[in-house]
């Protein structure tokens, strides 16, 4: 330490070590929030699987019909995996033509999605529902 505090090259390190601190517990709370996310996923799965038989067989039987990216329009009973990156209304601008349609996706998927539409999982299984906005 100098005469007048710390030297310009000791403030420098300073930031930058405090930079780099702050680097790696963000990276640590994002996996942290990841393996949470992937847990609640996981227990959520379960505890879909004991409802009614008549709830159960849907999804199931929906399952072999998974959209792919690059499909333009939804059709009843189509079914949507959840890639990372996507919320709801990517999914509907990209499948029903309409962003402000991620409300219709919500509202047939609640039971998979839960309280917060904007906490959808890569993986998820969402019915879509058909023609969506362009039918409304």
């Amino acid at each position: 330490m100098g005469l007048f505090g710390k030297s310009d090259k000791e403030k420098e390190q300073e930031a930058q070590a405090a930079h780099h601190e702050a680097q790696r517990k963000m990276q640590e709370a994002l996996r942290r929030r990841e393996q949470e996310e992937a847990a609640k996923a996981a227990a959520a799965k379960p505890a879909a699987a004991p409802a009614p038989a008549g709830a159960a067989a849907a999804p199931a039987a929906a399952k072999p019909q998974a959209v792919p990216v690059a499909a333009p329009a939804a059709a009843d009973g189509e079914t949507y995996t959840v890639q990372k990156g996507d919320s709801l209304s990517k999914i509907a601008k990209h499948h029903l033509g309409d962003a402000n349609a991620w409300r219709k996706i919500y509202e047939a998927n609640k039971a998979v999605i839960g309280d917060n539409p904007d906490k959808i999982f890569p993986g998820q299984k969402l019915k879509l529902p058909g023609g969506g906005a362009r039918n409304a």
